[in-house]
């Protein structure tokens, strides 16, 4: 569902009309915003209640969870990276490797939340919960001021160097936090 909403708006903002480049942005960073809450949702297991001791470890069913909701979530977002390029007009500076670090941390932090939430409850609220943790935490950024702005607007723009140092530097954060939040439950 996600995966349609966002190819909805990728095509329906200025439609037949090149992108500019900070709508772009702004689209690719709602999009792996997004990817990354509707991952969080596969790590709810609506058995693990009903279940009794499993024989597969515990981490290593949440760690396929996570790949396999990562992987379609890393999956979509490069192809719609692929089509906002195709509507950037020529020559638009528009970096892949900056991006798909934010991206990666927003999926990072998502599914953390999730794998923590879904250690103390059932069902999807553990994974709104995830989703309410991850977008608090991008509101939070966004509200910062703006020497300390990690979403800058434009390619290049302001402080678009030392934001994209701090995303690559808080990238490992969330997947030890993942790590942490995916072991088993009992010592």
């Amino acid at each position: 569902m996600v995966t349609a909403f966002a190819a909805a708006l990728l095509g329906l903002v200025q439609a037949g009309e090149p992108l500019a480049g900070g709508q772009a942005l702004l689209l690719m960073r709602v999009t792996g915003t997004l990817l990354g809450s509707a991952a969080a949702f596969a790590l709810v297991d609506a058995m693990s209640a009903d279940l009794g001791a499993a024989s597969v470890p515990r981490w290593i069913r949440q760690s396929l969870r996570c790949a396999l909701a990562g992987g379609v979530a890393v999956a979509v977002w490069l192809g719609a990276f692929a089509y906002v390029l195709s509507r950037l007009p020529d020559g638009t500076l528009f970096p892949v490797a900056e991006l798909l670090t934010e991206m990666a941390v927003c999926l990072g932090i998502a599914l953390a939340a999730a794998a923590t939430a879904v250690r103390y409850a059932t069902g999807r609220q553990a994974a709104m919960a995830a989703v309410i943790v991850q977008l608090g935490l991008v509101l939070a950024t966004i509200l910062l001021p703006q020497q300390m702005r990690l979403w800058p607007p434009a390619c290049g723009f302001g402080y678009w160097d030392e934001a994209h140092l701090f995303w690559l530097a808080m990238l490992p954060l969330p997947y030890a936090w993942l790590a942490l939040a995916c072991r088993d439950l009992r010592r």
